[in-house]
């Protein structure tokens, strides 16, 4: 039953980012590059200036996942140029209590969506290799690895999982 909506987020949204950001990181400390303690250092100001993609000059879609008004997901797609044809998935995260309900499909889906659209020819990102549960989502989705597994962090002892999902592969099993 589909009783979230999808949302992308505004410069005008950055405290509910800021708010599912930290939560995520709280959550799931082994899944994130970054840390709570480097994050939750930010000012009021830098979480603004994250979601100003213009100003950044940035082709991002920040999206959050809601259910009756509560923050219940969150991912963002970015596409960096000059590799404009891949477009990367970051900070994906489902809030336990409701992950296994298709949430991180339909994130996933808008991501791939959105890629499409930018006439991306993949999309990649990196999946700490201890979360099988996640692992299984992007595999299921169509999602290979690529590459050799690399630090989460530096010193770090949890390894991620490069992986990319072939577009032309998408755009062909829907005709």
């Amino acid at each position: 039953m589909n009783d979230f909506n999808i949302k992308l987020l505004t410069p005008n949204d950055w405290a509910l980012y800021k708010s599912v950001r930290l939560e995520s990181l709280l959550d799931s400390p082994d899944s994130f590059g970054s840390t709570y303690e480097q994050e939750s250092a930010l000012s009021d100001a830098d979480w603004q200036s994250r979601l100003d993609l213009k100003a950044r000059g940035l082709d991002a879609m920040p999206l959050v996942a809601q259910r009756g008004g509560r923050a219940v997901g969150l991912a963002w797609g970015v596409i960096h140029a000059p590799d404009v044809a891949t477009a990367h998935i970051y900070q994906m995260w489902v809030l336990p209590a409701v992950r296994g309900e298709g949430i991180a499909k339909a994130l996933l889906h808008e991501m791939t969506a959105w890629a499409l659209g930018r006439k991306c020819d993949q999309i990649a990102l990196a999946v700490t290799t201890s979360n099988a549960a996640a692992v299984r989502l992007y595999q299921s989705s169509g999602f290979i690895a690529i590459d050799q597994p690399t630090p989460l962090r530096n010193g770090s002892v949890l390894m991620v999982q490069p992986m990319a999902l072939n577009l032309h592969s998408v755009v062909e099993s829907t005709i």
